[in-house]
């Protein structure tokens, strides 16, 4: 589903682009604008293709998180199912792979809730929120690159990691504060 916003403020003329990067995760340009008084600037953007976040509640008042050394923080961190997409791929396909490899879970119902952007100062990386329902539980299969531990929290457990400071990760803060607010069967 593609995201539509309303454009209210005059976008910039893109007067030249220099690719700087293009990886496997991100690809990095530099792009000439004009603004709309006239002033010229470079604008760095980090391009991705996108992921999916997934807020599971194999039991009400529960959340399935994983937790993973994320290198560019130095730390282990707590956070919901989440996955890029790869190309080609609908972003409800995305959210039942990543969860069953994940964690081991598949889900009856896969709701989309909506979309944010993680950084829209300098990065296009949109990631579709989702909520599993009817969870039965399986063998995670998480990718070779990956070492992942699953724990299912008790969901003001996992809040008050996030009052705490323990929690950084924002997309699961998004997650849980949803599910706090919302009735998940």
């Amino acid at each position: 589903m593609p995201l539509i916003l309303e454009e209210t403020v005059p976008v910039p003329k893109v007067l030249d682009t220099q690719r700087i990067y293009e990886g496997k995760i991100i690809n990095l340009r530099v792009d000439d604008v004009e603004l709309t008084q006239g002033h010229r600037t470079r604008v760095e953007v980090v391009e991705h293709r996108g992921g999916v976040a997934i807020a599971a509640a194999p039991a009400p008042g529960g959340v399935v998180l994983v937790r993973q050394y994320r290198h560019a923080t130095g730390h282990a961190v707590w956070e919901v199912p989440a996955g890029k997409i790869d190309p080609g791929e609908a972003p409800a396909v995305t959210a039942r792979r990543e969860l069953e490899e994940e964690t081991g879970f598949r889900c009856e119902r896969l709701r989309r809730l909506w979309s944010f952007f993680t950084s829209p100062g300098f990065c296009n990386e949109l990631i579709h929120l989702f909520v599993a329902e009817g969870l039965t539980v399986g063998s995670p299969r998480p990718d070779l690159d990956e070492l992942i531990e699953v724990k299912v929290f008790d969901l003001e457990q996992a809040w008050a990691m996030v009052l705490r400071d323990e929690l950084p990760d924002a997309k699961t803060q998004i997650a849980l504060a949803w599910l706090r607010g919302a009735v998940v069967t």
